[in-house]
């Protein structure tokens, strides 16, 4: 039997895989997040899907993977998210509810692809990892990456045509100063969670008294 070709939809110029699943998952994340964030979540998505569209290491990847995987990155990044514990990181937080949507929502994926999109979000931000990783996790930090450097994406590829196409479709609404303040707040609330990674530097810049616990470095003097 044929497989079916997955439905597509044309958005900001950019051809969009537009399955149930992918719907549920732009729902899930409407609900879940502010408006800046899901603008952010959905942008990442598009610009992953140029990507995609460039390089030839994307041209086979599962693109429902990519799709839920970018669409559903940040739902614990907000300290205050209904997702967000106090030990975890925030992405493994996110990655953690991303899995237990899909199990709900996506029975027609095996264990392996659930992995996939848990991985993706999971390292989201550990570019250094993530790229070598499967393809749908690589292509997740990248689109990622896009939404905040532009078009000083490394490579040239995305256009300022392009860039400006997404913006204009889903509109940064205070981006910058939104993600700091998100950011800050996991620095405040759950500091035991960022010692570890990138949060750290937001913490020590941005934060007044953040202090840090006792790292490797303290064990090797």
């Amino acid at each position: 039997m044929a497989t079916q070709t997955p439905k597509t939809r044309v958005f900001a110029g950019v051809t969009l895989i537009d399955t149930p699943l992918v719907q549920a998952s732009l729902d899930y994340a409407r609900q879940n997040n502010d408006a800046m964030s899901f603008n952010h979540v959905y942008r990442s998505w598009v610009f992953g899907a140029i990507l995609a569209s460039k390089v030839p290491r994307f041209a086979s990847i599962n693109r429902e993977i990519h799709a839920v995987s970018c669409i559903l990155h940040d739902l614990a990044w907000d300290h205050t998210s209904v997702f967000s514990t106090a030990d975890k990181r925030f992405e493994v937080d996110g990655a953690n509810a991303a899995r237990e949507f899909l199990n709900r929502a996506a029975p027609h994926f095996t264990p392996g692809e659930v992995q996939l999109v848990w991985d993706s979000i999971a390292l989201h931000t550990t570019t250094s990892i993530a790229r070598h990783k499967e393809n749908e996790v690589a292509l997740c930090n990248m689109g990622i990456s896009v939404d905040f450097t532009g078009t000083a994406f490394p490579g040239g590829l995305i256009t300022q045509e392009e860039y400006d196409a997404v913006v204009e479709a889903l509109p940064r609404l205070e981006f910058k100063e939104s993600v700091k303040k998100l950011l800050c707040g996991l620095c405040v609330h759950k500091p035991e969670t960022t010692y570890d990674n990138f949060l750290r530097n937001i913490g020590e810049r941005f934060v007044e008294g953040y202090t840090v616990g006792p790292s490797l470095a303290d064990f090797l003097t």
